[in-house]
């Protein structure tokens, strides 16, 4: 680590402070990239590198580096006996299994792009992002999702992956046994066709052809597409393009950065590609680094307690919401006074929503008394620079303790990353004020895939919009506060983040979350309700919690402006099944159920939809009923 003594100009852009947080010239050597390299020729370098260390470990099934290779080299023979030519955008369906990561890095080989479709996308999006495509890449276990999409008379071939095809015997029967029986009784089973091809069957393909595999680099050309989660394009698909450049540039990033991926070390690989962080940091770096992938690929909160404690990994990623559930479930064990031993972290890094600081505080503090010799690492990303843009080294980590914030750090920027925070008219504005976040990266996307108008949005003059609120201190440490786009017009058109209204009502000692919402109502009117999760120790007056949190919020809000009405969610909320988030837009769609108290009388708040979509408030007075006390769970 470097410290540097220079004078701040007040703008970080210029003074990049983060920079004494590495070695000297590691922004240089991070963006002194290869000019004639795929991603698979990287990756194959450092196969051959760690060629004693298995790449791969699949239900206890451990997979050599050398085989790795054998496959992918056998894959894209197979690819191109089937018939798939450099260019071709192969959508790729379903979890991540080892046939799919040697077919994505076959497709790389012969100069074909896989695109990783988000596992729910309406009809329309489908049709819409493989409108170009002509075959196709399938798991049998969700073909009842995409069946009308991918009969297309355009596919000419679709490659069938069951869970079963790299699994061990008798395992394998099993699972195959299970996964018919679960088609029959869902009527799913994928056609018996010429035009549907299973693994076993595709890897044959690759007699019937004996010419050159491997194409020519082109430069710029698009390596991987991923759909992620949309956030930024106000939920349309994303189908953002990286390029080689772009996904060496990260891996040489995280190089320089000194994370803690380790040869020998194992990396917990449960969640799908379709965002390009998983794809970046659960499959592509830790391989790059020479570690092994625990490849299983079910990704919900209470497998990833079971994944964790039973595999041990050095590295895993997971977003705020699934955390939170690893560490309620840390101190059950601890209470019924089992060891929790910790003590395999190196990197466990949390992403996606992130989470408050009282949490984060917690949990760092749990993984201390579990044995654990580092932090849990906050981080940032977005699929517009192949994932990682800033995390947490120890020595940020360390500095950020010092520090009093009402929303989580997430670290800093990597190095041969420049980034700034602007303001509404695009000025940047100086340390520890807040604005939207831009990010110059030699990892920044090609584009997003046939969506021009809003790629030229995305990009200006080499800075990508993130759409997320920062401020960035004078070390270079990076807040995320909300998005963009998360703020209502209250009285006089003042405009005002909904963020900022949650982060007050989570200063309350008793509050553990929060989520404010803007519920739309006739008149263009807006009623501001709020959503709570309680400490679990708070066992006192809901209603007298309610009122005290009235007074804390008038402290921020302007003079008129009230919150509506509260809403208690046991434990935590809910998250999406897809993104692993805490699901926002499910919050908006409950519709009664709030609690008011006026006068010392208590009112219970819904709405009503109108035939335009709008809502009605309606109270009733409760004040005869006594609201039910949330026991400790």
């Amino acid at each position: 680590m470097i410290k540097m003594n220079k004078e701040l100009t007040g703008f970080a852009s210029i003074d990049k402070p983060w920079l004494k947080y590495y070695e000297n010239g590691a922004y240089d050597r991070a963006n002194n990239i290869p000019s004639n390299k795929t991603i698979w020729d990287v990756i194959e370098e450092s196969l051959i590198k760690y060629k004693s260390i298995p790449v791969l470990e699949y239900f206890k099934r451990e997979i050599s580096r050398e085989d790795f290779i054998d496959s992918v080299y056998l894959w894209a023979r197979s690819l191109r006996g089937i018939g798939i030519e450099e260019n071709e955008i192969v959508p790729i369906y379903g979890p991540f299994f080892p046939d799919i990561f040697a077919i994505t890095c076959a497709l790389n080989l012969i100069g074909a792009t896989p695109y990783f479709l988000k596992l729910s996308m309406s009809k329309k999006d489908f049709e819409k992002e493989t409108i170009d495509s002509k075959y196709a890449i399938v798991f049998d276990g969700m073909w009842s999702t995409v069946s009308e999409i991918f009969s297309d008379n355009r596919f000419k071939k679709v490659i069938v992956v069951t869970a079963a095809d790299s699994m061990l015997r008798p395992k394998k029967e099993i699972v195959t046994f299970l996964n018919y029986m679960e088609q029959v009784k869902n009527k799913s089973l994928v056609p018996r066709n010429n035009k549907y091809i299973w693994v076993d069957t595709a890897k044959q393909m690759a007699d019937y052809y004996s010419g050159e595999v491997k194409v020519p680099f082109k430069k710029n050309r698009t390596a991987f597409i991923t759909s992620s989660s949309g956030t930024s394009l106000g939920g349309q698909v994303k189908g953002t393009m990286a390029t080689n450049e772009g996904a060496i540039a990260q891996l040489y990033q995280a190089e320089n950065a000194g994370i803690h991926y380790y040869p020998g070390d194992k990396c917990l690989t449960n969640a799908p590609p379709t965002a390009s962080t998983s794809l970046n940091c659960l499959f592509l770096l830790p391989v790059y680094k020479g570690m092994t992938l625990i490849n299983d690929p079910r990704v919900n909160e209470q497998i990833f307690y079971k994944q964790m404690m039973t595999n041990r990994p050095n590295v895993a990623l997971s977003t705020g919401s699934i955390w939170e559930s690893f560490f309620r479930n840390v101190e059950k064990d601890l209470q019924r006074g089992k060891n929790v031993d910790l003590s395999n972290a190196k990197m466990w890094i949390i992403g996606g929503e992130g989470t408050n600081p009282k949490y984060f505080k917690k949990w760092n503090e749990l993984m201390e008394m579990c044995g654990s010799q580092t932090p849990l690492f906050s981080g940032y990303g977005m699929s517009e620079v192949f994932s990682v843009l800033s995390v947490e080294t120890i020595e940020s980590s360390n500095d950020a303790k010092n520090k009093d914030t009402s929303v989580i750090n997430v670290g800093v920027p990597y190095p041969g990353v420049n980034v700034k925070i602007v303001d509404k008219n695009g000025q940047e504005v100086k340390y520890n004020e807040r604005g939207e976040l831009l990010i110059n990266s030699k990892a920044s996307m090609k584009g997003y895939y046939n969506k021009q108008e809003l790629t030229e949005k995305a990009k200006d003059n080499g800075w990508i919009h993130t759409g997320d609120v920062f401020s960035i201190d004078e070390d270079g440490i990076l807040y995320l506060w909300g998005r963009v786009d998360d703020k209502t017009k209250l009285l006089n058109n003042y405009e005002m983040y909904l963020f900022d209204i949650a982060n007050k009502i989570k200063s309350d000692k008793d509050v553990a979350d929060s989520f404010v919402n803007a519920m739309p109502l006739e008149g263009d009117e807006i009623s501001l309700v709020a959503h709570i999760v309680f400490n679990p120790n708070f066992l006192g007056s809901r209603e007298e919690k309610y009122k005290e949190l009235d007074n804390v919020v008038k402290e921020i809000l302007p003079e008129g402006i009230v919150i509506d009405g509260y809403k208690e969610h046991l434990i935590t909320f809910k998250c999406s099944p897809t993104t692993a988030k805490k699901d926002r837009k499910g919050l908006m769609k409950e519709l009664d159920n709030y609690i008011k108290v006026f006068n010392d009388q208590v009112y219970s708040l819904s709405f009503d939809i109108t035939d335009d979509n709008y809502l009605i408030k309606r109270y009733e007075l409760q004040s005869d009923k006594v609201l039910k006390r949330i026991k400790k769970w």
